[in-house]
């Protein structure tokens, strides 16, 4: 009887194991696929022509080609071609941070169209970045929070959680988010752990704020991210400047967030 039960546990064990060893394996796979697809994505941005230097772009701006009546970087010109949600690349440099970023602010799940799918709308466990359904890069609003997952694989926005070090902060204190509408360079000004709030707490929540109503609260959000902040980053905000929040889980509390705050240079 005792032998019986010692084999039936260790099929079972085996049978856990096997079943354990396959989840990862559809995990990684369907992780290396979605990568493989987004690798596809980049080999579509048309490269800035030698001829294209940096004082023709200051003085000119990035060459643009009209689609469907909105005027787009000439370089996402394929991107957006084939799915007009596309709205610019986020680029982290010796990070996994390399990603299209979309935007739905109009669909019917409160922008989040992209959480799990791929650029083609098909499922995919990872998504894509996407943007707050309550910003704007047209006006812009003062902060425009993009979202992506916290990914075992290390893939999406894992790499975010390393400006948890200082070291990491100080080598990678500036990042890329260059947009249909133009390029642009960002400072890092904060990272910090964060919470999902009840709605009825009166609580500070970051990913509250897309619009200053006045300088004071867009000097006390700048306080209250800074305070936050687990890197003193010793940057200076001044009100009218335009934020970008990147925002990904975090496992620390329940419903935990890690979020990297940064301002765009001009």
């Amino acid at each position: 009887m005792k032998k019986n039960i010692i084999n039936g546990l260790t099929v079972i064990c085996l049978l856990v194991m096997v079943g354990c060893g396959g989840y990862l394996a559809h995990y990684f796979y369907n992780s290396r696929k979605s990568e493989n697809a987004v690798n596809q994505l980049r080999d579509k941005i048309v490269p800035v022509t030698e001829t294209n230097t940096e004082d023709d772009k200051t003085e000119k701006g990035p060459e643009m080609v009209s689609i469907d009546g909105v005027s787009v970087q000439k370089k996402f010109e394929q991107l957006y071609t084939e799915n007009h949600d596309f709205m610019g690349w986020l680029t982290i440099e010796d990070t996994n941070v390399d990603y299209p970023v979309m935007y739905t602010p109009g669909d019917s799940e409160n922008g989040e169209y992209y959480i799990h799918r791929d650029f083609e709308g098909a499922y995919s466990a990872a998504g894509l970045p996407f943007i707050d359904k309550n910003c704007d890069l047209t006006v812009p609003t003062d902060n425009v929070i993009i979202y992506g997952h916290n990914m075992n694989s290390g893939k999406m926005f894992r790499d975010l959680l390393k400006y948890d070090n200082a070291e990491f902060y100080e080598a990678h204190k500036t990042f890329t988010f260059d947009t249909i509408y133009g390029d642009g360079t960002y400072e890092v000004i904060a990272a910090f752990y964060g919470q999902i709030l009840d709605e009825d707490s009166t609580a500070f929540k970051y990913y509250e704020f897309v619009n200053a109503g006045t300088e004071e609260e867009f000097m006390n959000f700048v306080d209250q991210v800074q305070n936050m902040s687990v890197v003193d980053t010793g940057v200076e905000v001044h009100y009218g400047e335009k934020l970008l929040t990147l925002s990904t889980c975090a496992y620390h509390v329940k419903d935990g967030r890690f979020a990297v705050v940064a301002r765009k240079l001009e």
